[in-house]
C-alpha cells in the first residue's frame, strides 16, 4: 500500500505546479528586457539634460508610478514572445537538454497557447490604454522576436542571418521604448542606441554555442550550426569592439563603460573557445549593464535579486536543480 503523502508536502506541490505557468516565462530572461528598456530611458534623460558623456549621474527626475507600469506591461508582451519561442521550439529544446517547461511538459501545449494570448492582450491593451506610441513600439516588438523570430513564413530563429537581424532589430525596439518614455523620437534616440545593439549582437552570437548540437539535429540553421564555432568567437569579439567603438561618437558613457567592461569577457571567450566562458561571457555582459542602471535607480538591484534567488528556490524544490547560476 502506497502511502499517503503529508498535507504539507501536497499542498507545496500544488503551488510549484501553479508556479509553472510563471516559471514558463523563464523570469530572468526580463534582465536585458529591463535592462535595455531602462537604458533607453536614462539615455533619453542625460540626453536632455546635457551631462558631459563621462557622467554616471545625472539629475534624478524619479522613477514615477506610469514608468513602472510601461515596464510591467511591456514585460507581459515580451513575456509573450518568449512563451510563442518555446512552443515552436519544443524539439530543439529537448534535444538540448533544456530544462523548458513546455519542451519538459509541465505545461501543456494548449496551456502555453493560452497563457500566450492573454498576455499579448493584456499587455498592449494597457499600453495602448497607457501610451500609444509605446503600444505600437510593444506589437513591433512582438512581431519582430515573435512572430518573425518563431513562427512561418520567416522562421527567423532557424536561420542564421534572420536570426541575428531580428535579434538586433528586437533590442532597438526595447531601447526605443525605453527613449519614448522620457522623450521624443530622434536622430540622437537611434544613434545612442547603437553601442547596446552591438554589444546586444555579441551576446546572441554567443547563445547559439551551447545550442549547437541539438540545433543541427533539429534542422535549425543557426550561425553556429552555419559558421561554426570557430568564426562565432572572432564575430563575437568584433561585435563587442563595435559596441565599445559607437559609444564614443554618441558620448554613451554608461554605454562605454558597460561595454569596455564586457568587451574582456568576450575577449576570454575568443582566447578560450569554451562553452563554459560563452555562458559565462553572455551572464556578465547582462549584469554588468544591470549594475549600472542599478546605480541610477538602486531599487532595481533589489528586483534583480528577488528574480534570481525566487528562481533558485523554485527550480531546486520543483526539479532539484541548481539554476540559475553565475558559475557558469
Amino acid at each position: 500500500m502506497t502511502p499517503t503523502p503529508p498535507a504539507r508536502s501536497r499542498l507545496m506541490h500544488g503551488l510549484l505546479k501553479r508556479l509553472d505557468y510563471l516559471f514558463v516565462l523563464r523570469p530572468t530572461l526580463f534582465y536585458p528586457v529591463w535592462t535595455v528598456s531602462l537604458a533607453g530611458l536614462w539615455s533619453a534623460e542625460r540626453a536632455a539634460a546635457g551631462q558631459p558623456w563621462y557622467a554616471l549621474h545625472w539629475p534624478r527626475q524619479g522613477f514615477a508610478l506610469e514608468g513602472a507600469i510601461a515596464i510591467g506591461l511591456l514585460t507581459l508582451v515580451m513575456g509573450a514572445c518568449f512563451l510563442l519561442n518555446q512552443i515552436t521550439d519544443v524539439e530543439s529544446d529537448r534535444l538540448n537538454n533544456k530544462l523548458y517547461l513546455v519542451a519538459s511538459g509541465a505545461v501543456s501545449l494548449r496551456a502555453a497557447w493560452s497563457e500566450t494570448a492573454l498576455l499579448l492582450a493584456a499587455g498592449l491593451g494597457g499600453l495602448l490604454w497607457l501610451s500609444r506610441p509605446l503600444a505600437l513600439v510593444a506589437l513591433l516588438a512582438f512581431l519582430v522576436t515573435g512572430w518573425a523570430y518563431s513562427c512561418a513564413p520567416l522562421y527567423g530563429k532557424d536561420r542564421p542571418w534572420a536570426g541575428l537581424f531580428i535579434n538586433l532589430g528586437g533590442s532597438g525596439l526595447i531601447y526605443i521604448f525605453g527613449w519614448l518614455m522620457a522623450a521624443p523620437a530622434s536622430g540622437r534616440m537611434f544613434l545612442s542606441g547603437l553601442p547596446y545593439i552591438a554589444g546586444i549582437g555579441a551576446v546572441y552570437l554567443l547563445t547559439t554555442i551551447p545550442d549547437r548540437p541539438g540545433d543541427a539535429a533539429a534542422h535549425k540553421i543557426t550561425l553556429a550550426v552555419h559558421w561554426g564555432e570557430e568564426r562565432i568567437y572572432g564575430a563575437t569579439l568584433a561585435a563587442g569592439t563595435l559596441g565599445v567603438l559607437a559609444a564614443l561618437p554618441v558620448r554613451e558613457g554608461v554605454a562605454l563603460t558597460a561595454t569596455l567592461l564586457t568587451w574582456l569577457f568576450f575577449y576570454t571567450a575568443w582566447r578560450r573557445r569554451s562553452v563554459d566562458s560563452a555562458l559565462r561571457a553572455n551572464k556578465f555582459a547582462t549584469l554588468i549593464l544591470s549594475f549600472l542602471i542599478c546605480w541610477r535607480l538602486p531599487v532595481y538591484l533589489l528586483l534583480l535579486v528577488l528574480v534570481f534567488y525566487f528562481s533558485k528556490w523554485y527550480y531546486r524544490m520543483r526539479f532539484q536543480v541548481h539554476y540559475p547560476s553565475l558559475l557558469t
